[in-house]
């Protein structure tokens, strides 16, 4: 489903997010988000072809609006190092802050964490995709190393989906100091120099040397 979206289509999501945070996505009938919207079933489906397409739509919308709070959050700091961590740090702190997090768990934690769950696949997609995009930009500005962007953004995108679904363990990242000491020595040196070396040594590239080789 495009991005493109009219008001009406915006009032319906809006109506739609409400309601999943009031009473989960099971309990939050079509009925209910219309009435909400003022507008009725037929409309819904006519502009989301029913309910399992409406929820995606919604939470993809979300994802969409943190990732661009992000970009604002890297604009608005400056120096490449206090920009990886600004942006990392907001990234961590949201996937635990986020009313369709804090909420959702409190109305429906089972169903929640299933559909996270099954919905990580396409969360982490989007990740990947914005990552990528956002490191190329800031490599062709001469900002970080040359490196294949891709490896670095899936990282980062199971990283911040794995501190959704388990917070708990290892680092303490409810803790600000600890987070921000875990950025700066294992996430910042990431995403400026790329995993692994840049070029392969010789000492890696030649076959062992056999007895028969030797003169």
């Amino acid at each position: 489903m495009g991005t493109d979206r009219d008001d009406v289509d915006e009032r319906i999501m809006d109506a739609a997010l409400e309601r999943i945070l009031q009473v989960g996505i099971r309990r939050a009938s079509l009925d209910d988000i219309a009435r909400r919207a003022g507008l009725n079933r037929i409309t819904i489906y006519r502009r989301f072809a029913g309910k399992d397409n409406l929820v995606e739509a919604t939470l993809a919308r979300e994802t969409r609006r943190m990732l661009a709070e992000v970009t604002t959050v890297v604009t608005t700091t400056e120096g490449v190092d206090a920009q990886i961590e600004a942006a990392v740090l907001y990234v961590l702190r949201t996937t635990r802050s986020h009313p369709l997090v804090t909420q959702l768990l409190n109305v429906a934690p089972d169903e929640a964490m299933s559909f996270y769950t099954v919905r990580g696949e396409e969360m982490i997609r989007q990740g990947v995709d914005y990552i990528v995009a956002v490191l190329e930009l800031t490599r062709q500005r001469g900002l970080i190393d040359d490196y294949d962007p891709r490896p670095v953004a899936e990282l980062l995108a199971r990283l911040a989906h794995s501190l959704f679904l388990t917070p708990g363990g290892g680092v303490d990242f409810k803790d600000h100091d600890r987070a921000r000491e875990f950025v700066r020595a294992a996430v910042v040196p990431l995403v400026k120099h790329g995993i692994g070396p840049k070029e392969t040594t010789d000492e890696f590239t030649r076959p062992a040397s056999s007895s028969r080789d030797a003169p």
